[in-house]
């Protein structure tokens, strides 16, 4: 786990935060609700900055109730996590994430009859009928958070780093705050572009929104098979020493 907290950093804490800034509910969602809103461009952008300000909260509680569990388990059980056996269910982790980004791939679910953008499409209906009420944005913006919270690899493995990095609960909270303002970020610029430019930006938006639509799933692809590398990367050398009955790397 050094070794992954080495590799990432706060670099990689950035990163892994902008990777989950262009996720469904932290960038598709808000790009709907400037898109598809009335009312003038500041209402508009007003509305989209409740949104993100419920599921970045969200996010944030999620992720501190999160590092409390994990600090103390980490500090009572940081010895096996550098055992050869860890090592061996990482690496085997890690395998299975990237063969998942591979099943996960828009081509692959499109081969087996799947529609790699049927949940974008649900997820675009569910935001058109709340955007013009404020009373339907929080609970758009929490199951948008509950539904996603399980599958935001990015997410999970920051927590990781985080924990992995000994700065105790305080602090990692802070650190979880910038992540979390960072994941938003890309989507408060927008809120800020829908402002300044009025229905000037709208076809701005509208494009930034079919592409984000278009490459949501190839993104997640991409995010979990880069996980599982990092993984590999880190584990398969003490992994294949230990199965080999060798020295541990």
């Amino acid at each position: 786990m050094d070794q992954l907290a080495s590799l990432a950093g706060p670099l990689g804490l950035v990163v892994l935060a902008l990777v989950d800034s262009t996720s469904m509910g932290t960038l598709v969602i808000p790009l709907i609700l400037l898109v598809v809103g009335e009312g003038g461009a500041r209402r508009v952008a007003g509305r989209t900055l409740l949104y993100l300000a419920v599921i970045g909260v969200f996010y944030l509680l999620l992720g501190v109730a999160l590092l409390a569990g994990l600090l103390p388990l980490m500090e009572r059980l940081g010895h096996l996590l550098a055992a050869p056996q860890t090592m061996v269910l990482l690496a085997a982790a890690g395998a299975a994430l990237l063969w998942w980004s591979f099943r996960l791939d828009p081509k692959a679910i499109a081969k087996r009859g799947g529609d790699p953008e049927a949940s974008a499409r649900r997820w675009t209906a569910r935001a058109r009928r709340a955007s013009g009420r404020p009373s339907a944005l929080v609970p758009l913006a929490l199951g948008a958070g509950l539904i996603e919270a399980a599958s935001m690899i990015p997410y999970l493995a920051a927590l990781g780093i985080i924990a992995d990095m000994g700065i105790g609960l305080p602090r990692g909270a802070l650190v979880l705050l910038g992540y979390c303002a960072v994941m938003i970020l890309p989507a408060l610029l927008l809120c800020g572009a829908r402002v300044l430019l009025g229905e000037r930006g709208d076809r701005f938006l509208e494009r930034v929104h079919d592409g984000a639509v278009r490459h949501a799933s190839g993104a997640f692809s991409w995010t979990v098979g880069i996980i599982g590398v990092i993984l590999l990367l880190n584990t398969a050398g003490p992994a294949i020493g230990w199965l080999s009955g060798g020295a541990i790397a």
